[in-house]
Protein backbone atom coordinates (compact mmCIF):
# COMPACT_ATOMS: atom_id res chain seq x y z
CA UNK A 1 0.00 0.00 0.00
CA UNK A 2 1.51 3.48 -0.90
CA UNK A 3 0.26 6.63 0.09
CA UNK A 4 0.80 9.44 -2.01
CA UNK A 5 2.74 12.63 -0.70
CA UNK A 6 -0.17 15.51 0.44
CA UNK A 7 1.64 18.93 -0.11
CA UNK A 8 0.78 21.26 2.51
CA UNK A 9 -1.10 24.77 1.22
CA UNK A 10 1.09 27.21 0.26
CA UNK A 11 0.35 30.45 2.74
CA UNK A 12 1.54 33.95 1.12
CA UNK A 13 3.50 35.82 3.19
CA UNK A 14 1.17 38.98 2.37
CA UNK A 15 -1.94 36.87 3.60
CA UNK A 16 -3.38 38.87 6.76
CA UNK A 17 -5.01 36.17 9.01
CA UNK A 18 -8.61 36.14 8.64
CA UNK A 19 -8.08 37.15 5.03
CA UNK A 20 -9.32 34.60 1.99
CA UNK A 21 -5.81 32.65 1.54
CA UNK A 22 -5.97 32.02 5.32
CA UNK A 23 -8.98 31.06 5.54
CA UNK A 24 -8.59 28.51 2.40
CA UNK A 25 -5.26 26.97 3.76
CA UNK A 26 -7.44 26.30 7.42
CA UNK A 27 -9.92 24.17 5.05
CA UNK A 28 -7.52 22.63 3.46
CA UNK A 29 -5.26 21.50 6.84
CA UNK A 30 -8.49 20.68 8.35
CA UNK A 31 -9.57 18.66 5.62
CA UNK A 32 -6.14 17.13 5.57
CA UNK A 33 -6.33 16.09 9.47
CA UNK A 34 -10.07 14.60 9.30
CA UNK A 35 -8.86 12.84 6.32
CA UNK A 36 -5.79 11.34 7.88
CA UNK A 37 -7.65 10.47 11.49
CA UNK A 38 -10.07 8.51 9.11
CA UNK A 39 -7.31 6.67 7.31
CA UNK A 40 -5.54 5.69 10.95
CA UNK A 41 -9.13 5.12 12.09
CA UNK A 42 -9.24 2.47 9.28
CA UNK A 43 -5.59 1.14 9.86
CA UNK A 44 -6.27 0.74 13.77
CA UNK A 45 -9.30 -1.75 12.74
CA UNK A 46 -7.51 -3.80 10.77
CA UNK A 47 -4.71 -3.75 13.35
CA UNK A 48 -7.43 -5.19 15.69
CA UNK A 49 -8.30 -7.48 13.20
CA UNK A 50 -4.80 -9.02 12.87
CA UNK A 51 -4.29 -9.09 16.75
CA UNK A 52 -7.52 -11.23 16.76
CA UNK A 53 -6.26 -13.41 14.31
CA UNK A 54 -2.96 -14.03 15.60
CA UNK A 55 -4.65 -14.56 19.05
CA UNK A 56 -6.66 -17.39 17.68
CA UNK A 57 -4.07 -18.94 15.69
CA UNK A 58 -2.00 -18.85 19.07
CA UNK A 59 -4.28 -20.90 20.95
CA UNK A 60 -4.63 -23.45 18.22
CA UNK A 61 -1.23 -23.76 17.82
CA UNK A 62 -0.86 -23.94 21.70
CA UNK A 63 -3.62 -26.68 21.78
CA UNK A 64 -1.00 -29.35 19.78
CA UNK A 65 1.59 -30.58 22.18
CA UNK A 66 3.11 -32.01 19.07
CA UNK A 67 3.90 -28.17 17.81
CA UNK A 68 4.79 -26.96 21.57
CA UNK A 69 7.66 -29.76 22.16
CA UNK A 70 8.78 -33.07 20.97
CA UNK A 71 6.90 -35.45 23.04
CA UNK A 72 8.21 -37.56 25.40
CA UNK A 73 9.00 -41.37 25.20
CA UNK A 74 6.21 -41.75 27.59
CA UNK A 75 4.04 -40.12 25.75
CA UNK A 76 5.10 -41.68 22.09
CA UNK A 77 4.75 -45.82 23.96
CA UNK A 78 1.71 -44.78 25.50
CA UNK A 79 -0.07 -43.33 21.92
CA UNK A 80 0.90 -46.59 20.34
CA UNK A 81 -0.01 -48.95 23.16
CA UNK A 82 -3.67 -47.01 23.64
CA UNK A 83 -3.74 -47.41 19.51
CA UNK A 84 -2.58 -50.88 19.24
CA UNK A 85 -5.34 -51.99 21.66
CA UNK A 86 -8.12 -50.17 20.36
CA UNK A 87 -7.61 -51.55 16.92
CA UNK A 88 -7.09 -54.53 18.38
CA UNK A 89 -11.05 -54.43 20.35
CA UNK A 90 -12.04 -52.63 17.05
CA UNK A 91 -11.65 -55.99 15.22
CA UNK A 92 -11.99 -58.51 17.79
CA UNK A 93 -15.37 -56.78 18.51
CA UNK A 94 -16.25 -56.35 14.71
CA UNK A 95 -15.57 -59.98 14.25
CA UNK A 96 -17.48 -61.78 17.22
CA UNK A 97 -20.40 -59.23 15.68
CA UNK A 98 -20.35 -61.01 12.72
CA UNK A 99 -19.67 -64.28 13.68
CA UNK A 100 -22.69 -63.88 16.19
CA UNK A 101 -25.05 -62.46 13.46
CA UNK A 102 -24.27 -65.08 11.04
CA UNK A 103 -24.28 -68.42 13.21
CA UNK A 104 -26.39 -67.27 16.57
CA UNK A 105 -23.25 -67.96 18.86
CA UNK A 106 -20.40 -67.04 19.94
CA UNK A 107 -18.36 -70.25 19.53
CA UNK A 108 -15.58 -69.44 17.37
CA UNK A 109 -13.46 -72.54 16.44
CA UNK A 110 -11.30 -72.39 13.83
CA UNK A 111 -7.40 -73.40 12.72
CA UNK A 112 -4.52 -71.65 11.41
CA UNK A 113 -1.84 -72.98 9.07
CA UNK A 114 0.46 -70.98 8.83
CA UNK A 115 4.78 -71.56 9.47
CA UNK A 116 5.17 -68.73 11.26
CA UNK A 117 3.91 -65.20 11.87
CA UNK A 118 5.33 -63.29 8.85
CA UNK A 119 3.24 -66.09 6.41
CA UNK A 120 0.27 -65.30 8.99
CA UNK A 121 0.48 -61.43 8.11
CA UNK A 122 1.16 -61.79 5.21
CA UNK A 123 -2.03 -63.88 3.73
CA UNK A 124 -4.20 -61.47 6.53
CA UNK A 125 -3.36 -58.53 4.84
CA UNK A 126 -3.71 -59.99 1.38
CA UNK A 127 -7.57 -61.10 2.34
CA UNK A 128 -7.45 -57.16 4.42
CA UNK A 129 -6.79 -55.91 0.69
CA UNK A 130 -8.85 -57.83 -1.06
CA UNK A 131 -11.74 -56.99 0.98
CA UNK A 132 -12.59 -60.18 2.68
CA UNK A 133 -13.68 -59.52 6.04
CA UNK A 134 -14.87 -63.19 7.48
CA UNK A 135 -14.66 -63.53 10.86
CA UNK A 136 -11.44 -65.51 10.53
CA UNK A 137 -9.75 -62.67 9.19
CA UNK A 138 -11.17 -59.92 11.22
CA UNK A 139 -10.30 -61.46 14.66
CA UNK A 140 -6.52 -62.38 12.68
CA UNK A 141 -6.55 -58.96 12.19
CA UNK A 142 -6.80 -58.15 16.11
CA UNK A 143 -4.25 -60.68 16.96
CA UNK A 144 -1.88 -59.43 14.51
CA UNK A 145 -1.99 -55.50 15.55
CA UNK A 146 -1.76 -57.44 19.35
CA UNK A 147 1.39 -58.88 18.42
CA UNK A 148 2.71 -56.12 16.15
CA UNK A 149 1.80 -53.54 19.11
CA UNK A 150 5.04 -53.96 20.93
CA UNK A 151 7.38 -54.29 18.29
CA UNK A 152 6.13 -51.05 17.14
CA UNK A 153 7.07 -49.72 20.31
CA UNK A 154 10.62 -51.02 20.46
CA UNK A 155 10.98 -49.55 17.55
CA UNK A 156 9.92 -46.24 18.53
CA UNK A 157 12.13 -46.47 21.31
CA UNK A 158 15.24 -47.06 19.22
CA UNK A 159 14.39 -44.23 16.81
CA UNK A 160 13.55 -41.72 19.58
CA UNK A 161 16.83 -42.81 21.24
CA UNK A 162 19.17 -42.10 18.39
CA UNK A 163 17.27 -39.48 16.96
CA UNK A 164 16.13 -37.42 19.70
CA UNK A 165 18.18 -38.33 22.62
CA UNK A 166 21.24 -39.13 20.42
CA UNK A 167 21.98 -42.24 23.03
CA UNK A 168 23.40 -44.52 20.77
CA UNK A 169 24.65 -46.94 23.10
CA UNK A 170 20.88 -47.19 24.02
CA UNK A 171 19.25 -47.35 20.29
CA UNK A 172 21.39 -50.13 19.00
CA UNK A 173 20.61 -52.04 22.45
CA UNK A 174 17.11 -51.52 21.26
CA UNK A 175 17.40 -52.54 17.64
CA UNK A 176 18.82 -55.81 18.83
CA UNK A 177 15.44 -56.54 21.11
CA UNK A 178 13.95 -55.78 18.33
CA UNK A 179 16.22 -58.22 16.56
CA UNK A 180 15.10 -61.07 18.93
CA UNK A 181 11.45 -59.82 18.87
CA UNK A 182 11.48 -60.55 15.04
CA UNK A 183 13.45 -63.96 15.14
CA UNK A 184 11.46 -65.06 17.45
CA UNK A 185 8.01 -64.62 15.61
CA UNK A 186 9.91 -65.92 12.88
CA UNK A 187 10.28 -69.36 14.23
CA UNK A 188 6.89 -69.00 15.67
Amino acid sequence: MTVDKIEPPQITPNAMPGSLDDRCASSVLADDIKSHKDAIAKLNDEIKKHQQTILTLQKRLSAIPAIRKIASLEDIISIIYRGGVTLTMMFFVAGMVRFYIRHDNLNVDYSMFYKNFYQFTEKEMQFITLGHFRTEVLLNAGLMILLLAPMVQVLATGVYMVGVNKNWKYGLITFLVLVILSISLLLH
